[in-house]
């Protein structure tokens, strides 16, 4: 039975990738930062499936070298999740940059050196469409302009990583290279297996609880978040998916439009007032949060994602679908008021 090493085994789109792991006959062993939370991702996963003599764990640190050879030596497959998370904009971007990019570093190195047959990373749109002030077209070949000077910390990490990634493969002898492959997702959505219900769903959570008291008339690309687990898979077994980058999204909407949805399924809460452009970047001086979003103001973006769909044969779900599941889920667990 082969088995799938996943990293950041506790975090949103990670448990997702262990559940259908398991669920397709693989063995996994995951990384945690700390085992404490162990018992958690196994109450996780045991809800949807038997996962006992399934799953083992390991403590490891993107910021820190021990284990990570020790971890992945006897896995046929790497799934690299694990990636810090920004919420609004940290003091030192460094606190962003450096773990995701040492992290994946690690994780890569020790693939490599253990032979792996294919390491699948887990990139983002981030590295894709970032830096632009006019372009809306984007597709698999495109990539972030670092020399945009209002790049967020968040965008340079997964952009930094993804280039060490290839840059990396790309510097090794042939017959040290192993297969890598990326996946790129826009705004991740829908329900979480565990109480962690993600960073990306604070799009749908703010529309939700009353806090924002407006929406806005900015573009969203969204996916599903069974969608991305379902893609690794299909990323890492797929024999023609070697060297190729995945960008994944189901559907671009305004932002007024999820807020519309909301209202219509009995979240009464979810604004009906769609603020002008002008007083979006007003309110931006004061909420960092909100300054993520100003450059969307007004645009959507055309997103084609031609390697999921040629070569994975991707058939998005449906995202109203899972704007709604996500809502339903934020009100059970007490997330929103």
């Amino acid at each position: 039975m082969e088995k799938v090493f996943v990293s950041g085994g506790s975090g949103y789109i990670a448990l997702h990738c262990i559940l259908k792991l398991i669920d397709r006959g693989f063995l996994v062993k995951t990384s945690l930062r700390s085992m404490n939370r162990k018992n958690e991702i196994i109450d996780s996963i045991s809800k949807k499936i038997e996962c006992k003599n399934k799953i083992e764990f390991c403590e490891l640190d993107l910021t820190k070298d021990d284990g990570w050879n020790e971890a992945i030596n006897g896995c046929d497959y790497v799934l690299h999740v694990a990636s810090p998370l920004m919420l609004g904009f940290p003091k030192n971007p460094d606190d962003i940059i450096k773990p995701a990019v040492n992290g994946l570093k690690r994780c890569l190195q020790a693939a490599v050196n253990n032979k792996v047959k294919r390491f699948v990373m887990t990139s983002s749109f981030a590295a894709i469409g970032s830096g632009f002030k006019n372009k809306i077209d984007f597709d698999d070949n495109d990539w972030t302009d670092l020399n945009d000077p209002d790049l967020n910390p968040y965008n340079i990490s997964k952009t930094k990583a993804e280039i060490y990634l290839w840059d990396y493969i790309n510097s090794l002898d042939e017959n040290q290279k192993i297969e890598v492959c990326t996946i790129n997702p826009t705004v991740v959505i829908g329900p979480s297996l565990s109480n962690d219900v993600g960073g990306s769903n604070l799009a749908i959570s703010k529309l939700l609880d009353g806090s924002m008291p407006f929406s806005a008339r900015f573009g969203i690309d969204l996916v599903d978040v069974q969608d991305v687990a379902d893609m690794h898979l299909e990323a890492m077994l797929n024999k023609d998916a070697a060297g190729k980058r995945f960008l994944l999204s189901a559907k671009t909407m305004w932002y007024s439009e999820i807020s519309n949805i909301l209202r219509e399924n009995g979240f009464k809460k979810s604004p009906t007032f769609i603020a002008p452009n002008f007083l979006i970047r007003l309110f931006s001086l004061f909420d960092k949060e909100v300054r993520l979003i100003t450059d969307r103001l007004g645009r959507k973006f055309n997103l084609k994602p031609n390697n999921a769909n040629q070569i994975l044969n991707w058939k998005p779900r449906n995202i109203e679908k899972a704007i709604i599941e996500t809502a339903n889920q934020l009100y059970k667990l007490k997330k929103v008021n």
